[in-house]
């Protein structure tokens, strides 16, 4: 024991073992599709990105918006002619 000299701290080399199947296949589906892309495409598989062009966020919104509106128009449709069926039900039944 001395004053000057402290202790170094315990050192330990603990790797923990982890098993994901998810991320494992997910690994072999990659390494299978960048072997396939080089073997067909000749490329080194490297990622290239699609231009965006501008505008076309807004274009993605409105055709959204349509289908929006398409689909509440569809929706008021079925209900408009149930409800006709129903008072029509009702009519005769009341008759």
């Amino acid at each position: 024991m001395s004053f000057f000299k402290l202790h170094k701290p315990s050192v330990y080399k603990y790797k923990p073992i982890y098993y994901d199947p998810k991320k494992e296949a997910q690994e072999e589906r990659r390494k299978r599709m960048e072997q396939a892309n080089k073997s067909t495409e000749g490329n080194k598989g490297e990622y290239e990105p699609q231009i965006l062009r501008r505008g076309i966020f807004r274009e993605i919104a409105e055709k959204e918006r349509h289908s929006a509106r398409k689909r509440a128009r569809e929706s008021n449709f079925r209900l408009l002619i149930i409800l006709i069926i129903l008072f029509a039900i009702a009519y005769f039944l009341m008759k």
